[in-house]
C-alpha cells in the first residue's frame, strides 16, 4: 500500500487532505505537535467527515495513525518509505518542518533512494518553495544531489472550507466540511509515481493560486472583517449584507481586472468563479465564524498575501483598488480581543500610529494607497460603511 506522511492533524488535515489521500488508497500518517489530538487519531484509528451541502452527508476514514512530531523513532520509520509527504500546518511553520525534513530526509537516502514528493498545502503563494528551501537550507551537500534528483516539490493550490462548526461527533476528531474543493498540482515538478484522486495536474500553477487567493481569501477576509465591524457572528450572515455584497462583489471585480491582464484567464471565467465563491459563502450549514475567517490580521493583511497582493496587481495595470483597500481597511480595525495577531496591530497603532503601522504591515511604499487606507479605516471606525 502507498504511504503518506501528512504534517498538520488539524481540520483541513484530516476533513480535506487525509480524505482525498484516504480515497486515493493512501496508507495515512498525521503528524502533529498536540499530543491529546496524536493520542486520539492512535485511540480511534477513524474518524467521521461531514460534509455540509444542501443535505449533510457522511463519511469515514479508517485506518489511519498519527505520531508526534517529537516521536525521532516512529517518524523516522513513516518517512523513510513515504511515497508522498504533504503539509497543512500554516506557512510561518513549513520553516520549521522543513528543519526537520532535511534530518529525516538524510536518513532516509541512507535506505531508500527512490522518488517522493513533498508537498505544501497553505494558504499562501508557491508554499512548497518555502519548505523546500528551508530543506535545503538544512542539507548537505550530499542531500542537496539526492534532493535534485529524487526528490520532488510540486507547489499546490488547495481550496475548501473547513470551518470550526458545531456537528453531533461520534469522536472527538470529527470533521465538518464544505462540499466544494479543489486541489490544483505543478505537474512539472513531480518526481513520484502518485495519483491522488480529485487532484489536478496542471502546467502553470500560478493563475490558479491566485485566482483562489485573490477572489475566494480575499473575499473571505473581506467579509469577516466587515461583518465583524457591522456585529454579524457568521460569514453566512455577513455576506447577505447588501453593503458587504456590494463591497465584496467589486473587490472581486478589481481583483479579476488585475489577473485577466496579467494570465488572460478571461474575465467571464473570472465572473464565473467568483459568484460561486459568493454562493459558498452563503452556505448556513457551515456556521464559520467571522473571528474565526479573521484570525491572524498580521499574515493576511502582508505583503504578497489575500489582499495587498491584487491591490497592487489592481493598481499597477491601471485600475484604483477601491474596494480591496476598503478590506485591507477592515483588516485593520479587526480589534477581536481574543486574538493576538489583531490586538499585535491595534498596539502598533496606539504605539506608532496608523499610518506607520500600515507600511509596516503592509510592506506598501504607495502614498496613494497608503493614504487612501488610512482614510477609509477613519471611515469605518465612526460607523460609516459604504
Amino acid at each position: 500500500m502507498k504511504k503518506a506522511v501528512h504534517f498538520g492533524a488539524g481540520n483541513i488535515g484530516r476533513g480535506f487532505i487525509g480524505s482525498l489521500l484516504y480515497k486515493s488508497g493512501y496508507d495515512i500518517y498525521f503528524v502533529d505537535v498536540f499530543k491529546e489530538l496524536v493520542d486520539n487519531i492512535n485511540k480511534f484509528k477513524s474518524y467521521n467527515i461531514f460534509i455540509l451541502g444542501n443535505d449533510i452527508k457522511k463519511e469515514v476514514v479508517d485506518g489511519v495513525k498519527a505520531i508526534h512530531i517529537d516521536d525521532e523513532k516512529n517518524l523516522l520509520k513513516a518517512i523513510e518509505d513515504a511515497d508522498v509527504i504533504t503539509t497543512s500546518v500554516g506557512v510561518n511553520n513549513l520553516y520549521g518542518i522543513g528543519e526537520k525534513l532535511a534530518y529525516y530526509l538524510e536518513r532516509r537516502f541512507e535506505k531508500n533512494d527512490l522518488p517522493l514528493d513533498i508537498m505544501a498545502c497553505e494558504n499562501a503563494l508557491f508554499a512548497t518553495n518555502i519548505l523546500r528551501d528551508s530543506i535545503y537550507k538544512n542539507s548537505s551537500e550530499t542531500l542537496k544531489a539526492y534532493l535534485d534528483e529524487k526528490i520532488g516539490f510540486p507547489n499546490t493550490a488547495v481550496d475548501r472550507i473547513v470551518p470550526n462548526v458545531d456537528i453531533e461527533k461520534e469522536t472527538p476528531i470529527d470533521v465538518a466540511v464544505e462540499e466544494f474543493f479543489e486541489w490544483d498540482i505543478e505537474k512539472d515538478a513531480v518526481k513520484g509515481d502518485f495519483d491522488i484522486k480529485g487532484c489536478e495536474l496542471v502546467d502553470d500553477l500560478e493563475p490558479y493560486i491566485e485566482r483562489k487567493l485573490f477572489l475566494l481569501n480575499g473575499s473571505h477576509a473581506t467579509t469577516a472583517y466587515l461583518g465583524y465591524l457591522k456585529g454579524y457572528k457568521y460569514i453566512h450572515e455577513a455576506i447577505l449584507d447588501e453593503t458587504i455584497d456590494k463591497i465584496v462583489k467589486n473587490l472581486q471585480l478589481e481583483a479579476s481586472f488585475g489577473l485577466n491582464n496579467k494570465h488572460k484567464i478571461g474575465i467571464d471565467k473570472l465572473k464565473e468563479y467568483s459568484d460561486k465563491v459568493i454562493e459558498r459563502f452563503k452556505n448556513p450549514h457551515l456556521k464559520d465564524e467571522v473571528v474565526r475567517v479573521g484570525r491572524d490580521p498580521v499574515r493576511k493583511l502582508s505583503n504578497g498575501d489575500r489582499l495587498v497582493s491584487p491591490a497592487k496587481l489592481s493598481f499597477e495595470t491601471g485600475l484604483m483598488p477601491e474596494n480591496i483597500l476598503y478590506g485591507i481597511a477592515a483588516g485593520f480595525a479587526f480589534d477581536y480581543k481574543d486574538d493576538p495577531k489583531a490586538m499585535e496591530i491595534q498596539e502598533s497603532i496606539s504605539t506608532l500610529g496608523l499610518e506607520e503601522t500600515v507600511k509596516k504591515v503592509t510592506g506598501l511604499d504607495e502614498t496613494i494607497l497608503i493614504d487612501k487606507i488610512v482614510k477609509k479605516y477613519k471611515e469605518l471606525k465612526s460607523g460609516k460603511i459604504k
